[in-house]
């Protein structure tokens, strides 16, 4: 679970008020990350892009590896439990 600072927590009306102030504090590292609340629940939580960018970029990379694992157990798989490909479009499998 991701935790916040009190100075990064925000109303929804707060933060439409302020919104150039966040904008600012979060392109000139000034804050990491902004949690908006609505309801006293985390609404959404607005980072910078250069964090959005690191974070797709591991996320793409935990991709690969799930892949890459795959392929990799797959090899591992006896010929005995192969399937043709007629029997796979007979079968339906």
């Amino acid at each position: 679970m991701v935790t916040f600072a009190r100075n990064e927590i925000v109303s929804s009306s707060q933060f439409v008020r302020n919104f150039a102030t966040f904008l600012k504090q979060l392109t000139e590292s000034k804050q990491e990350k902004i949690a908006i609340i609505k309801n006293n629940e985390i609404q959404a939580v607005m980072i910078s892009v250069e964090e959005y960018e690191k974070l797709k970029s591991i996320e793409e990379i935990s991709e690969r590896k799930e892949i890459f694992d795959a392929v990799q157990s797959r090899g591992q798989t006896p010929e005995s439990e192969y399937v043709s490909y007629d029997e796979a479009m007979n079968n339906k499998i």
